[in-house]
């Protein structure tokens, strides 16, 4: 049977489009977007995350393509003097209102809350459904968001959304929150509640089942979490197709950026963080996310946190000359030839960069609100007596105080090993599950852990699981935690 010139066009055309989803030789893309953390005071976080989703958004990523995790307690929340605005840098601050509205007047393309998403909030940012999600586990997750939507106590809700990835496809996972030694952080399920994380070890087993199932061909992460390193250092291996960026070294703080300032005589929280804003100013400036690779993105960013040592591990050599439009644009388009090496911009700042740990109080010492300062207070209180307790199990247990770093601009710091240091293999595993169960029980017994608590102690918990058993150390608690302080 003949076939006409016209219908042959119409049948290549058909073809054509079916490919467009993920370009010429290309697979899937997918992208996973998690600010871990609540409270108006954490307002950079969901900023962040809101921010990347505009990015992704803007390069072509259809909503099905993206998983957002985010509180949403920021936009409306009764402290926020821009009532469903929500902004990522101090250039977006308005300075005038509106004068038929008087509500502030808000640049175009500023307010990064338009068109954000939230497949998870409120309860369901948990470590359980982020683990879910990168695993793909459908079914997990789906009994979980069931759990949640019932619950009519608790603020939260989700669908379950999760990685259908294939071995052919790109996957970029962005993690904004608070973070320690070896953990990431999550919102407590109610207030003053504990402290609920991911560990080293939830996050490499995670990785390894995707790998094994293959829902990913390679896959990117930027985490921008204190001592974000230390989810990788010595824990990813060099052979699973995977490029982790962390914004922190192991040991050190990570940055919240744009904080301190006002509007309208009223005390703003640190509008984003050092690494984040740099990097998603970095791949937005004109040329840079068509021509510009992952290793020339991350020299840029680390040239311009000049406040910690922005760090990279997995396969460095075989992923560095990968563009980042691979990742970030949707789908890839052609970049043609690169005429001339990318600028390197400044990055313009206002207001102060302060340790991620401090910008919590630093806002809420700032507030003249009543609710505020009861809320600095309360978090204190906890802070004397989870801090007292752990300092006194440390000295009971003998547990070595931790030596001197390097300078924290030093690249060696990245793979530098904690001392005492965890054994790699099934002592590694011993290692993180007694971490676990020596925070959970802390917590039951000895104090709860905000937040940035659980970051400044983290480390002391890891030294304490690195020379002791964790029956050792429970028994401790037994000793040092007295009834009064549960």
């Amino acid at each position: 049977m003949a076939v006409s010139a016209a219908a042959l066009l119409g049948i290549i055309g058909l073809l054509c489009g079916a490919s467009v989803v993920a370009g010429e030789g290309e697979g899937d893309k997918w992208a996973v977007l998690v600010a871990g953390s609540s409270g108006f005071w954490n307002y950079r976080h969901q900023a962040d995350v809101c921010h990347a989703h505009q990015i992704l958004k803007a390069a072509g990523f259809p909503d099905d393509r993206v998983i957002v995790m985010r509180y949403d307690d920021v936009a409306q929340n009764a402290l926020n003097p821009m009532p469903g605005v929500v902004v990522n840098r101090a250039g977006c601050l308005p300075t005038e209102r509106d004068a038929s509205t008087g509500e502030w007047d808000v640049r175009e393309g500023c307010n990064v809350e338009v068109g954000c998403g939230r497949d998870y909030y409120g309860a369901a940012v948990s470590p359980e459904s982020f683990i879910n999600v990168l695993r793909g586990d459908v079914s997990a997750q789906r009994l979980f968001c069931e759990k949640i939507n019932s619950d009519p106590t608790r603020f939260g809700g989700c669908e379950p959304k999760v990685l259908n990835s294939t071995a052919r496809d790109k996957v970029f996972v962005a993690f904004f929150d608070h973070g320690g030694t070896h953990m990431l952080g999550f919102p407590a399920a109610w207030k003053y509640g504990a402290m609920r994380y991911v560990t080293a070890k939830d996050l490499r087993v995670a990785m390894e089942h995707m790998r094994s199932v293959d829902l990913y061909g390679e896959l990117v992460l930027y985490i921008e979490a204190c001592e974000s390193g230390s989810m990788f250092n010595d824990i990813l291996p060099q052979n699973v197709s995977a490029f982790a960026v962390t914004a922190a070294d192991p040991f050190h703080s990570s940055y919240a950026s744009d904080c301190g300032l006002r509007l309208g005589g009223v005390t703003m929280p640190c509008l984003g963080d050092l690494f984040s804003v740099n990097w998603m100013r970095d791949v937005t400036r004109p040329g840079h996310m068509k021509y510009e690779t992952l290793e020339e993105d991350f020299d840029i960013v680390e040239e311009q946190t000049n406040l910690s040592q922005v760090c990279v591990y997995g396969d460095i050599e075989s992923m560095a000359s990968e563009h980042i439009s691979s990742y970030l644009e949707y789908p890839t388009k052609p970049a043609g030839p690169r005429r001339a090496a990318l600028r390197r911009h400044s990055s313009p700042r206002s207001g102060a960069a302060v340790p991620s740990l401090e910008a919590a109080d630093a806002f809420l010492a700032a507030s003249a609100i009543p609710e505020l300062r009861e809320e600095l207070l309360a978090r204190k209180r906890l802070r004397e007596v989870a801090e007292a307790n752990l300092a006194e199990l440390a000295a009971l247990l003998d547990v070595p105080q931790a030596r001197g770093l390097h300078d924290i601009h030093d690249k060696s710091i990245c793979h530098k090993k904690p001392d005492p240091s965890f054994a790699d293999g099934a002592a590694g595993d011993d290692f993180f599950d007694c971490l676990r169960s020596t925070i959970d029980r802390f917590q039951d017994v000895c104090g709860i852990l905000t937040a940035e608590d659980l970051t400044r102690s983290s480390s002391v918990f890891s030294r304490l699981c690195a020379a002791r058993t964790a029956a050792q150390i429970e028994r401790a608690m037994g000793t040092v935690c007295a009834p009064a302080s549960v």
